[in-house]
């Protein structure tokens, strides 16, 4: 391929078309070849190096031009040596053009210079802007032009006036350029349409610069008048808010009133001789302060500046998490290190919104102030407080009532140790009221200085000193001036000594009354710059405001809980534990075989089931008749119970007979004990109460199918519906609740159980006794089953007896009760209310080693059938007895009792000992008595504990493991 091309290969290419005949012949002229493309090499270009070699290739050199012409190179003397050299310039353009060219003059031109306010002397700086503002505005408007937006709206304002317009918005009033817009609580600008933008623009400043500077201003503004809307809020409230709510609002309105007249003080002002001197700058760096402060006090009281109305949280004007809000913002403030005047604003208003929940809470243990008598208005003031008239029934619900309401929710930055004690001091205070209302505790001595809020380095160190009297004399008001001093008359002239155009101040009373901010003003001013060292964090602060609050509450608790424990009047707690231990509990000798006389009989006389009972009222009326004996014999007979409970031949037998019989078991007890005690000491005086305390009740039982046995006389719930009941005096309502006393009813209904049992067995003895007349004459295995029978149920309800009342009952409440009365001993417990729940936990034991909690109810179930078939085996020997019944019947009956007893036994005994393998530490217990001086090292059996020994009791040598039923 040719890549020249020669124009003569064009020739053929003509556009003309031929000439026809006639025509004129003369054609156009040739084209000669004036310039070819010649083929490039292939291979690299080098425009430099080709540019060398051209040059030195090159043999023609031009001459050099003379520096002066040759008419004039004679005429000069000295020859021309050329131009003299530039001046070296530095490596700072600008500036060697600006110090090399100093002149009166401004430089700069423009068509602003034709204006006659337009300065003409020469700047001391070259750039433009840096000139003057109206210069540099003129400059940057031609070169940066603005295009028109009709959505945006320029005002262009001086300085002057745009500041004097936002001195007015910052103090929260509307002017020309802002005005306040009430739905959305923020200033815009005036003048504007809705959905417009608008821009002021400050002389020599464009729209963004200008923004800056107007944000912060309008930033304050709108804080303020935000917080004073909220501030009308607040006082719009109900005063049945409480007090905490309203000094939120005076603290707020204060704060507000400070502010305002800082902000007021700030320039520009009209009387201030330098405000023409202070720049812009200066004057926006003044607002500083006040803009972070209202920001901080705008997220405290949710307005900040980014939300709307609608975006306001609801207020809880609760005063705990009021509070607590606070204090969470303040301590967030220490860690932060912000200002000293936020911080001590933030403190400030924690300060005095705290004073009235303070004194509310110091009021309600007695501190500080007098108590208010609100028990006395409960309990009464009757010479006889604890008697059980109705109407003192009534009011000891009342007592209770106001327990129960007192508060249990408190601030979070409530010391832990406050928080511990202070629900259970509340409670005390109440108590001991009721108990002993002239108590010393209750009064108010000069030590107790009021709970509040210290924050002066003096204050902390007299506090850590424990010197009361050094914090209320440095607490006071801020000093007054001079002029208090002087006479009233004259120190209204004081007035007259003021400059012309100055504020009143604190000088005379009439600046006293204006100023309502000297408070908040002396507060910040006296505010340490940091906490001192005893007290580096603001929650070492709150410990130590709190220290006297809590050691009054520990001793208000101390004092309530050694009256109940040493008390030689009727409250006396120990003596009322022995009560409820010696009669819901039967462990009274006395009461109980009186107790067992009464309910209970152990006679072989089945014809006294046909008899009245020789105290009965109504045996004492009835005549003797032939037909009755004949219908009588013909009713069961329910072994080990009383006859004078089946006279009426309806069950249960209530009447007046039972109430008699068990009211007489009562007062009989109670005169057997009453010479053993003291004749002035608690004990004495609690026995001779309880005999109006203690009785016994009838309970509503259920009467479904299935839950109806304690209908039957011969079931073994057949005295489940008699239960004991106890009326301990209101104070000692606290340690003996109604809910300890159903515990104890428990065991009473389960000791009655026993005892019926007990009583069957002694009955079935005196029945099986005469080994002349045996019960099977004639079928010796079963008489010899009958034996063994007896002798195997009589060794497990004898095991099961004492330990109830060996073990478990003396190896717990003997205990706890000696633990009370120990004086050598350190105190185990810090108030009544954990004595409470030791007292309610060592009858949960209790019942946990009997086998009747809830939780225990499948092998507590196995219990109580293994007494029911010993009972059902007794009515069974019992019918035989009578006659009632062939031998080969009873034979058969026996025979399968016998053998549901082993099984149920069986599966106890393996229960027992799965439970007690489970509890390891209760393997590992020596029994009682085992080890020599065990009197001096046992403690409670407890109860799953105790378990091991009843395991022991009943299979100590492993029999019933090998018996197959």
């Amino acid at each position: 391929m040719n890549n020249s091309y020669d124009y003569n290969d064009f020739d053929a290419l003509s556009l003309d078309p031929p000439l026809g005949p006639g025509k004129d012949s003369k054609q156009l002229p040739r084209i000669e070849k004036r310039f070819f493309v010649p083929r490039l090499v292939d291979k690299p270009q080098n425009p430099i190096m080709d540019a060398l070699k051209l040059a030195s290739v090159r043999s023609y050199t031009p001459p050099p031009i003379p520096a002066l012409p040759a008419e004039l190179a004679s005429i000069v003397s000295t020859p021309f040596q050329g131009p003299s050299p530039l001046p070296k310039l530095g490596s700072n353009v600008w500036y060697d053009a600006m110090m090399h060219n100093p002149g009166v003059r401004s430089k700069v031109l423009s068509w602003d210079r034709l204006r006659s306010g337009h300065q003409i002397a020469a700047s001391s700086t070259g750039f433009l802007s840096e000139q003057e503002s109206l210069v540099f505005a003129a400059a940057r408007h031609h070169v940066q032009a603005r295009l028109n937006d009709p959505t945006k709206t320029m005002v262009y304002v001086t300085q002057a006036e745009l500041l004097n317009a936002l001195k007015m918005t910052v103090l929260g009033a509307s002017s020309i350029f802002h005005v306040w817009d009430a739905s959305e609580e923020r200033f815009v600008q005036s003048g504007v349409e809705k959905g417009n933008q608008g821009f002021l623009l400050m002389d020599g400043k464009d729209e963004v610069v200008s923004q800056s500077l107007i944000s912060r201003f309008l930033t304050i503004g709108t804080l303020l008048r935000r917080l004073e809307v909220l501030l009308a809020t607040l006082r719009a409230r109900s005063a049945r808010e409480g007090p905490t709510v309203h000094a939120y609002a005076h603290t707020l309105s204060t704060t507000i009133s400070y502010l305002r007249d800082g902000l007021a003080r700030c320039p520009p002002l009209d009387d201030q001789p330098t405000a023409g001197q202070l720049t812009l700058s200066a004057i926006w760096i003044q607002y500083g302060i006040y803009e972070e402060l209202l920001i901080a006090l705008s997220t405290l009281y949710h307005r900040e500046y980014s939300k709307l109305p609608k975006d306001y949280p609801k207020f809880d004007s609760a005063p705990v998490p009021l509070l607590s809000y606070i204090y969470d913002h303040l301590n967030m403030h220490f860690e932060r290190q912000s200002p000293k005047i936020v911080i001590a604003i933030f403190a400030y208003i924690l300060t005095n919104t705290s004073h009235e929940y303070f004194q509310h809470v110091s009021q309600s243990i007695g501190y500080g102030l007098d108590p208010v008598k609100k028990v006395s208005r409960v309990i009464g003031e009757k010479p006889d407080q604890y008697s059980l008239e109705e109407e003192e029934q009534e009011k000891g619900d009342d007592l209770f009532e106001t327990i129960e309401h007192l508060e249990d929710k408190f601030p979070d930055f409530f010391p832990p140790e406050l928080l511990d004690i202070l629900p259970a001091a509340q409670k005390s205070l109440v108590l001991l009221q009721a108990a002993q209302p002239d108590h010393p505790i209750l009064k108010r001595t000069v030590s107790q200085e009021v709970v509040g809020w210290f924050w002066k380095k003096s204050e902390i160190e007299a506090a850590w000193a424990c010197d009361t009297f050094n914090i209320s004399e440095r607490r006071q008001e801020p000093p007054q001036s001079d002029t208090t001093k002087e006479k009233q008359a004259f120190s209204l002239f004081k007035l007259f000594d003021l400059d012309p155009g100055s504020n009143f101040g604190t000088a005379t009373p009439m600046g006293k009354e204006n100023t309502s901010f000297q408070s908040l003003q002396f507060f910040i001013d006296s505010f340490p710059e940091s906490l001192p060292p005893i007290t580096p964090t603001l929650s070492h602060l709150t410990s130590l405001v709190f220290a006297q609050l809590v050691q009054h509450a520990s001793r208000l608790s101390s004092a309530l809980l050694n009256l109940f424990l040493s008390s030689t009047d009727t409250l006396n707690f120990q003596a009322h534990l022995e009560l409820l231990r010696s009669y819901l509990l039967l462990t009274a000798p006395p009461f109980k075989s009186r107790l067992a006389a009464a309910l209970f009989s152990d006679s072989d006389d089945s014809d006294q089931t046909n008899k009245g009972h020789s105290m009965s009222i109504r045996s004492l009326r009835r005549k003797p008749n032939k037909k009755s004996s004949e219908s009588h014999s013909q009713l069961p007979w329910a072994v080990g119970l009383a006859s004078a409970l089946l006279e009426r031949e309806t069950w249960p037998p209530v009447g007046a007979d039972l109430s008699f019989f068990l009211r007489t078991v009562i007062v009989d007890s109670f005169e057997f004990g009453k010479d053993h005690l003291e004749e002035n000491s608690g004990r004495r005086r609690v026995q001779e109460e309880a005999e109006y305390r203690l009785g016994f009740a009838i309970r509503d039982l259920p009467v479904d199918p299935g839950r109806d046995k304690w209908l039957n006389p011969l079931s073994i719930e057949a005295l489940d519906f008699l239960y004991m009941d106890y009326k301990p005096p209101h104070p000692l309502e606290v340690l003996i609740t109604p809910e300890v006393l159903s515990k104890y009813q428990r065991m009473f209904a389960f000791i009655i159980r026993l005892m019926r049992v007990e009583s069957a067995l002694n009955a079935l003895f005196r029945m099986t006794r005469p080994t002349s007349k045996p019960l099977f004459p004639t079928l010796a295995p079963s008489n010899k089953l009958l034996l063994h029978f007896r002798f195997t149920a009589h060794s497990f309800v004898s095991a099961l007896s004492g330990y109830v009342f060996d073990t478990t009952i003396r190896g717990n409440f003997d205990l706890f009760i000696s633990q009370l009365s120990s004086s050598d001993a350190p105190p185990v417990f810090t108030d009544v209310f954990a004595l409470a729940k030791k007292h309610s936990t060592l009858l949960d034991d209790i019942l946990s080693a009997c086998l009747l909690r809830s939780g225990q109810r499948a092998v507590g179930d196995l219990l109580r059938q293994s007494l029911e078939l010993i009972l059902e085996f007794i009515n069974v020997v019992g019918e035989l007895f009578r006659g009632r019944i062939e031998e080969y019947q009873a034979a058969l009956m026996i025979d399968g009792a016998s053998q549901k007893f082993y099984t149920k036994m069986v599966t106890l005994t393996k229960v027992l000992k799965g439970l007690v393998d489970k509890n390891v530490s209760a393997a590992k217990i020596p029994l009682q008595g085992s080890l020599p001086g065990g009197d001096l090292i046992r403690r409670p059996v407890g109860g799953a504990d105790a378990l091991y020994h009843l395991l022991m009791r009943l299979d100590l040598g492993s029999w019933w493991s090998m018996v197959k039923p």
